[in-house]
Protein backbone atom coordinates (compact mmCIF):
# COMPACT_ATOMS: atom_id res chain seq x y z
CA UNK A 1 0.00 0.00 0.00
CA UNK A 2 0.84 4.00 -0.71
CA UNK A 3 0.95 6.74 1.74
CA UNK A 4 -0.99 9.58 0.76
CA UNK A 5 -0.99 12.94 1.99
CA UNK A 6 -4.07 14.98 1.18
CA UNK A 7 -2.91 18.77 -0.10
CA UNK A 8 -4.99 21.14 -2.04
CA UNK A 9 -7.49 18.68 -2.65
CA UNK A 10 -4.85 15.73 -4.52
CA UNK A 11 -3.79 12.89 -2.10
CA UNK A 12 -0.31 12.63 -3.19
CA UNK A 13 1.62 9.36 -3.33
CA UNK A 14 4.69 10.00 -0.86
CA UNK A 15 7.42 8.29 -2.50
CA UNK A 16 11.06 8.88 -3.36
CA UNK A 17 12.65 8.76 -6.98
CA UNK A 18 13.24 5.08 -6.35
CA UNK A 19 10.13 3.70 -4.88
CA UNK A 20 8.96 5.58 -8.12
CA UNK A 21 10.59 4.21 -10.52
CA UNK A 22 10.44 0.52 -8.77
CA UNK A 23 6.32 0.84 -9.20
CA UNK A 24 6.54 1.61 -12.58
CA UNK A 25 9.25 -1.17 -13.70
CA UNK A 26 7.11 -3.37 -11.18
CA UNK A 27 3.80 -2.45 -13.38
CA UNK A 28 5.48 -2.11 -16.76
CA UNK A 29 6.83 -6.11 -16.05
CA UNK A 30 3.30 -7.46 -15.20
CA UNK A 31 1.84 -10.38 -17.30
CA UNK A 32 -1.60 -9.42 -16.45
CA UNK A 33 -3.44 -7.37 -18.84
CA UNK A 34 -4.21 -4.70 -17.11
CA UNK A 35 -6.04 -1.20 -18.73
CA UNK A 36 -3.10 1.08 -18.84
CA UNK A 37 -1.83 2.85 -15.66
CA UNK A 38 -1.61 6.67 -15.71
CA UNK A 39 1.07 9.04 -13.81
CA UNK A 40 0.34 12.51 -12.68
CA UNK A 41 2.89 15.09 -11.68
CA UNK A 42 1.26 18.02 -10.17
CA UNK A 43 3.02 21.24 -9.37
CA UNK A 44 1.56 24.71 -7.64
CA UNK A 45 0.20 25.41 -11.53
CA UNK A 46 -1.66 22.04 -11.20
CA UNK A 47 -2.69 23.12 -7.56
CA UNK A 48 -3.93 26.14 -8.44
CA UNK A 49 -5.76 24.73 -11.93
CA UNK A 50 -7.59 21.83 -10.10
CA UNK A 51 -9.72 24.25 -7.63
CA UNK A 52 -11.38 25.68 -10.64
CA UNK A 53 -10.95 22.24 -13.39
CA UNK A 54 -13.66 20.02 -12.87
CA UNK A 55 -12.46 17.69 -15.45
CA UNK A 56 -9.13 18.22 -13.93
CA UNK A 57 -10.06 16.95 -10.91
CA UNK A 58 -11.64 14.19 -11.70
CA UNK A 59 -8.33 13.38 -14.39
CA UNK A 60 -6.16 13.09 -10.58
CA UNK A 61 -9.14 11.23 -9.29
CA UNK A 62 -8.59 8.14 -11.50
CA UNK A 63 -4.81 8.41 -11.64
CA UNK A 64 -2.75 5.53 -10.54
CA UNK A 65 0.00 7.46 -9.35
CA UNK A 66 0.54 10.85 -8.45
CA UNK A 67 4.22 12.47 -7.30
CA UNK A 68 5.35 15.54 -6.29
CA UNK A 69 7.05 17.67 -9.16
CA UNK A 70 7.55 21.12 -7.57
CA UNK A 71 9.52 22.11 -4.49
CA UNK A 72 6.52 24.46 -3.44
CA UNK A 73 4.16 21.52 -3.04
CA UNK A 74 7.33 19.75 -1.12
CA UNK A 75 7.53 22.75 1.22
CA UNK A 76 3.76 23.10 1.66
CA UNK A 77 3.73 19.32 2.95
CA UNK A 78 5.99 20.01 5.87
CA UNK A 79 4.35 23.23 6.63
CA UNK A 80 0.96 21.23 7.25
CA UNK A 81 2.48 18.20 8.94
CA UNK A 82 1.45 16.27 5.94
CA UNK A 83 5.90 15.41 4.92
CA UNK A 84 6.18 14.39 1.15
CA UNK A 85 9.95 12.47 1.23
CA UNK A 86 11.18 14.32 -2.18
CA UNK A 87 10.28 16.22 -5.46
CA UNK A 88 9.94 13.75 -7.61
CA UNK A 89 9.77 15.95 -11.14
CA UNK A 90 8.66 13.89 -14.22
CA UNK A 91 11.34 15.42 -16.15
CA UNK A 92 13.98 13.60 -14.11
CA UNK A 93 11.66 10.48 -13.65
CA UNK A 94 11.44 9.75 -17.52
CA UNK A 95 15.51 9.38 -17.38
CA UNK A 96 15.55 7.37 -14.04
CA UNK A 97 12.99 5.04 -15.56
CA UNK A 98 15.18 4.80 -18.92
CA UNK A 99 18.42 4.20 -16.93
CA UNK A 100 16.76 1.43 -14.75
CA UNK A 101 15.77 -0.62 -17.60
CA UNK A 102 19.04 0.20 -19.80
CA UNK A 103 20.83 -1.59 -16.75
CA UNK A 104 18.04 -4.51 -16.72
CA UNK A 105 17.97 -5.14 -20.68
CA UNK A 106 21.65 -6.16 -20.57
CA UNK A 107 20.50 -8.57 -18.22
CA UNK A 108 17.46 -10.13 -20.03
CA UNK A 109 17.59 -8.82 -23.43
CA UNK A 110 14.08 -7.01 -23.26
CA UNK A 111 14.50 -3.36 -24.66
CA UNK A 112 11.77 -0.64 -22.99
CA UNK A 113 9.42 -0.36 -25.35
CA UNK A 114 8.48 3.63 -25.80
CA UNK A 115 6.20 6.19 -27.90
CA UNK A 116 6.51 10.04 -27.61
CA UNK A 117 2.94 11.57 -28.02
CA UNK A 118 3.65 15.52 -28.15
CA UNK A 119 6.21 18.58 -28.32
CA UNK A 120 6.21 20.18 -31.90
CA UNK A 121 6.30 18.96 -34.95
CA UNK A 122 10.34 16.84 -35.55
CA UNK A 123 10.91 17.80 -31.86
CA UNK A 124 9.98 13.76 -30.52
CA UNK A 125 12.62 12.34 -33.99
CA UNK A 126 15.11 14.08 -32.13
CA UNK A 127 14.59 13.08 -28.78
CA UNK A 128 14.15 9.66 -29.86
CA UNK A 129 17.27 9.86 -31.63
CA UNK A 130 19.09 11.53 -28.32
CA UNK A 131 17.55 8.79 -26.26
CA UNK A 132 19.33 6.04 -28.49
CA UNK A 133 22.11 7.44 -27.89
CA UNK A 134 22.08 7.60 -24.56
CA UNK A 135 19.98 4.40 -23.69
CA UNK A 136 20.58 1.90 -26.44
CA UNK A 137 18.70 -0.48 -24.74
CA UNK A 138 15.65 1.65 -24.60
CA UNK A 139 13.46 1.45 -28.05
CA UNK A 140 11.48 4.51 -29.38
CA UNK A 141 9.03 2.04 -31.27
CA UNK A 142 6.89 5.82 -32.19
CA UNK A 143 6.44 9.24 -32.35
CA UNK A 144 3.74 11.90 -33.34
CA UNK A 145 3.36 15.66 -32.51
CA UNK A 146 -0.74 15.79 -32.81
CA UNK A 147 -2.38 19.22 -34.36
CA UNK A 148 -3.17 22.18 -32.18
CA UNK A 149 -7.31 21.14 -30.90
CA UNK A 150 -7.00 17.36 -31.30
CA UNK A 151 -8.31 16.70 -28.59
CA UNK A 152 -11.66 18.18 -29.41
CA UNK A 153 -11.71 15.84 -32.89
CA UNK A 154 -12.58 12.10 -31.85
CA UNK A 155 -11.25 10.86 -35.27
CA UNK A 156 -7.85 12.48 -34.56
CA UNK A 157 -7.74 10.88 -30.93
CA UNK A 158 -8.81 7.53 -32.60
CA UNK A 159 -5.87 7.74 -34.84
CA UNK A 160 -3.70 8.61 -32.09
CA UNK A 161 -4.79 5.60 -30.18
CA UNK A 162 -4.65 3.59 -33.19
CA UNK A 163 -0.95 4.63 -33.71
CA UNK A 164 0.34 3.30 -30.08
CA UNK A 165 -1.36 0.32 -30.43
CA UNK A 166 0.20 -0.72 -33.56
CA UNK A 167 3.19 0.30 -31.87
CA UNK A 168 2.77 -2.17 -28.66
CA UNK A 169 4.89 -0.15 -26.07
CA UNK A 170 5.17 -0.66 -22.68
CA UNK A 171 5.28 3.27 -21.97
CA UNK A 172 3.52 6.63 -23.94
CA UNK A 173 5.57 9.41 -22.55
CA UNK A 174 3.06 12.58 -23.16
CA UNK A 175 4.14 16.16 -23.39
CA UNK A 176 0.88 17.96 -24.28
CA UNK A 177 1.12 20.01 -21.27
CA UNK A 178 -1.19 20.46 -18.68
CA UNK A 179 -4.38 20.00 -18.30
CA UNK A 180 -4.67 18.81 -21.49
CA UNK A 181 -2.59 15.83 -21.62
CA UNK A 182 -4.33 14.39 -17.68
CA UNK A 183 -7.65 15.31 -19.60
CA UNK A 184 -6.58 13.54 -22.70
CA UNK A 185 -5.59 10.05 -21.31
CA UNK A 186 -8.21 10.21 -18.23
CA UNK A 187 -10.75 10.15 -21.21
CA UNK A 188 -9.59 7.35 -23.04
CA UNK A 189 -7.53 5.27 -20.89
CA UNK A 190 -9.49 2.42 -21.25
CA UNK A 191 -8.40 2.47 -25.01
CA UNK A 192 -4.33 3.44 -24.84
CA UNK A 193 -2.92 -0.05 -25.19
CA UNK A 194 -0.23 0.64 -23.12
CA UNK A 195 0.80 -0.71 -19.66
CA UNK A 196 1.88 3.07 -17.92
CA UNK A 197 1.01 6.80 -19.50
CA UNK A 198 3.75 9.27 -18.09
CA UNK A 199 1.62 13.00 -18.35
CA UNK A 200 4.92 14.72 -18.16
CA UNK A 201 4.82 18.17 -19.45
CA UNK A 202 7.96 19.55 -21.47
CA UNK A 203 10.03 16.19 -20.85
CA UNK A 204 10.06 15.23 -24.81
CA UNK A 205 11.64 18.67 -25.10
CA UNK A 206 14.29 18.46 -22.74
CA UNK A 207 14.97 14.75 -23.92
CA UNK A 208 15.14 16.69 -27.53
CA UNK A 209 17.48 19.50 -26.27
CA UNK A 210 14.49 22.14 -27.53
CA UNK A 211 14.26 23.35 -24.24
CA UNK A 212 17.07 23.12 -21.21
CA UNK A 213 16.46 22.75 -17.69
CA UNK A 214 17.51 25.23 -14.69
CA UNK A 215 21.56 24.77 -13.71
CA UNK A 216 21.47 21.94 -10.55
CA UNK A 217 22.13 24.89 -8.07
CA UNK A 218 18.56 26.42 -9.29
CA UNK A 219 16.90 23.08 -8.92
CA UNK A 220 18.45 22.27 -5.53
CA UNK A 221 17.09 25.87 -3.56
CA UNK A 222 13.74 25.32 -5.77
CA UNK A 223 14.23 28.19 -7.61
CA UNK A 224 13.60 26.70 -11.48
CA UNK A 225 10.38 28.29 -11.44
CA UNK A 226 12.38 31.45 -12.28
CA UNK A 227 15.28 29.83 -14.84
CA UNK A 228 11.53 28.41 -16.85
CA UNK A 229 9.85 31.89 -16.63
CA UNK A 230 12.70 34.04 -17.91
CA UNK A 231 13.01 31.34 -20.66
CA UNK A 232 9.24 31.86 -21.86
CA UNK A 233 8.27 35.37 -20.55
CA UNK A 234 5.36 35.55 -22.55
CA UNK A 235 4.11 32.50 -21.68
CA UNK A 236 4.64 31.74 -18.16
CA UNK A 237 4.71 35.34 -16.46
CA UNK A 238 1.01 35.58 -15.93
CA UNK A 239 0.81 31.67 -15.24
CA UNK A 240 3.32 32.29 -12.22
CA UNK A 241 2.03 35.82 -10.77
CA UNK A 242 -1.73 34.01 -10.55
CA UNK A 243 -0.25 30.86 -8.93
CA UNK A 244 1.91 32.85 -6.91
CA UNK A 245 -1.07 34.92 -5.28
CA UNK A 246 -3.48 31.91 -5.50
CA UNK A 247 -0.93 29.17 -3.52
CA UNK A 248 -0.24 30.65 -0.48
CA UNK A 249 -4.30 30.84 -0.12
CA UNK A 250 -4.77 27.36 -0.46
CA UNK A 251 -1.41 26.65 1.96
CA UNK A 252 -3.21 29.14 4.73
CA UNK A 253 -6.73 27.79 3.64
CA UNK A 254 -5.51 23.91 4.55
CA UNK A 255 -3.55 25.19 7.74
CA UNK A 256 -6.54 26.24 9.84
CA UNK A 257 -8.65 23.42 8.30
CA UNK A 258 -6.94 20.61 9.90
CA UNK A 259 -7.39 18.58 7.30
CA UNK A 260 -6.61 14.72 8.22
CA UNK A 261 -2.74 13.67 8.13
CA UNK A 262 -2.50 10.92 5.67
CA UNK A 263 -4.44 8.43 3.32
CA UNK A 264 -3.67 4.81 2.46
CA UNK A 265 -4.49 4.17 -1.11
Amino acid sequence: MTVQRDLFGIKIDALRMKEAVGCLRDWINEDSEHSCRYVVTPNVDHAVLLQENAGFRKAYKFADLILADGHPIVWASKLLRQPLPERVPGSELVPKLFDSFNDQARNDGRPLRVFLLGAASGVAAIAAANMKATWPDVETVGVYSPPLGFEKDPDESNYILGRIALCCPDVVVIGLGAPKQELWVNEHRDRIRAKVALCVGATIDFLAGEKQRAPVWMQRVGIEWLHRMCSEPKRLVKRYAKDAWIFPQLVWRQLISRQPSSNIR
